[in-house]
């Protein structure tokens, strides 16, 4: 028959016994640890003795606890740390420690004196209730971080999408500076091609004449070298030929007024190359935590710590009613404290935190503008209270905190 210091599998005494989280019952390393590999579907396996589910530690069951109290050390006694051969017999609760009857006798006269068993188990239920209370920080630490990384994730992705945004404007500016730069370039042809055109034809012209003048020296030529000029020369054609020495050539050796294309740089305007691609606008986001507990009368409004967003303050309120708890996100009435605003524009996303499902949580859009009429720019959501305040529908924890998430993009500030 097994006792408590042997393995209810093995029916003998505890090797690394290792103690299970969900039921606090022992077992041997080897023995629980072949067990999960006959007996786990989905990461998860029963207590071979009150069949209760336990998940199965990534490193396998080397990862239990280890139950210190049960280890086999080859005697299943304990024996005094003052008095060698003496076997502990009970528990000194004023000195906490255990000990040996002569240690009673000697050290521990009229102090209050506990059986061993019930002590262990005592502090075996204190360890287990500390470790459980662990697990859940682990488990609100490990929520937390992947909060966080999702935040990573997402601040990724606007810094991508935002930079190929930019190269988008930027190769429109290219584009359109480029289609400009081509007409100014045609219209320096333009001016080439015409300029060219009239002074080919003067050349032209030029070379006409040239070639006539040519011609007749050439008869000329001819004629001189005749002993007689007067048989020579036909008295017909000497009018014509007097005709063209006697041209007036002033007109074709006038120089024209020529159009030279001159392109003048012009320095590039850096301040309108920062407003063609705009700026870079960073939506704030932050949260703000309530508890229940300070939410007690009706339409009693708590407001939060103001934050401060561009110079201007904003914060969160929540009030309730019977049946309702009602959520808020505000600008507080700037033309108060500054008299240079006119207007503001801001889109704000408001959203309860659903802390089990992110896609569960509460989620109010809006953008809107301020005036002299409007002061205010709000959003809100709402919640049934008793919706609310049910924890397993996971918008608030153990404490009854529940938190609000605020995002605001201001979009312009118009000032007198």
């Amino acid at each position: 028959m097994a006792s408590k210091y042997t393995c209810s599998i093995c029916i003998d005494n505890f090797t690394k016994p290792k103690l299970l989280p969900c039921c606090h019952h022992t077992f041997c390393q080897q023995c629980i640890d072949d067990y999960i590999k006959a007996h786990a579907k989905f990461n998860k396996f029963n207590c071979p003795i009150c069949r209760q589910e336990t998940e199965v530690p990534s490193g396998g069951a080397s990862q239990f606890v280890t139950n210190f109290y049960l280890e086999d050390d080859g005697d299943d006694k304990q024996y005094c740390t003052k008095h060698k051969k003496k076997e502990v017999q009970v528990y000194c609760r004023d000195c906490r420690k255990p000990c040996c009857s002569l240690c009673v006798m000697v050290d521990h006269k009229d102090h209050t004196i506990a059986d061993l068993d019930d002590v262990d188990q005592e502090m075996r239920e204190i360890v287990m209730k500390l470790k459980t209370e662990s697990e859940k920080k682990i488990k609100r630490l490990q929520k937390h971080s992947d909060f966080l990384k999702a935040k990573i994730s997402d601040m990724n992705i606007s810094c991508k999408t935002s930079c190929d945004r930019v190269q988008q404007q930027i190769d429109n500016i290219c584009e359109k500076a480029r289609k400009i730069g081509g007409t100014i370039k045609d219209d320096i042809n333009k001016i080439g091609e015409d300029e060219n055109s009239k002074l080919t034809k003067l050349v032209e012209e030029d070379d006409k004449m040239t070639s006539k003048m040519k011609e007749w020296c050439e008869y000329a030529d001819r004629i001189l070298q005749h002993k007689s000029v007067i048989t020579t020369v036909d008295q017909n054609t000497l009018p014509d030929i007097q005709t063209i020495t006697d041209y007036n050539i002033s007109t074709n050796l006038q120089k024209p007024v020529v159009r030279h294309p001159c392109y003048s740089m012009v320095k590039v305007d850096v301040d309108c190359l920062k407003r063609l691609l705009g700026e870079v606008q960073t939506p704030t986001t932050f949260t703000s935590s309530v508890s229940l507990n300070q939410i007690v009368k009706i339409d009693e409004r708590y407001y939060s710590d103001d934050v401060i967003i561009q110079g201007l303050p904003w914060r969160v309120y929540v009030r309730h009613d019977t049946s309702k708890l009602y959520i808020y996100l505000e600008l507080k009435d700037v033309h108060v404290d500054d008299k240079t605003i006119k207007a503001v524009t801001a889109s704000c996303t408001l959203k309860l935190l659903n802390i089990n499902d992110e896609s569960k949580s509460l989620v109010r859009q809006r953008t809107r503008t301020t005036d002299r009429l409007y002061a205010y720019i709000h959003t809100g959501v709402y919640i049934n209270r008793d919706e609310l305040q049910d924890i397993n529908n996971g918008f608030i924890d153990d404490n009854k905190i529940f938190t609000v998430e605020a995002t605001v993009h201001i979009t312009d500030i118009e000032r007198y």
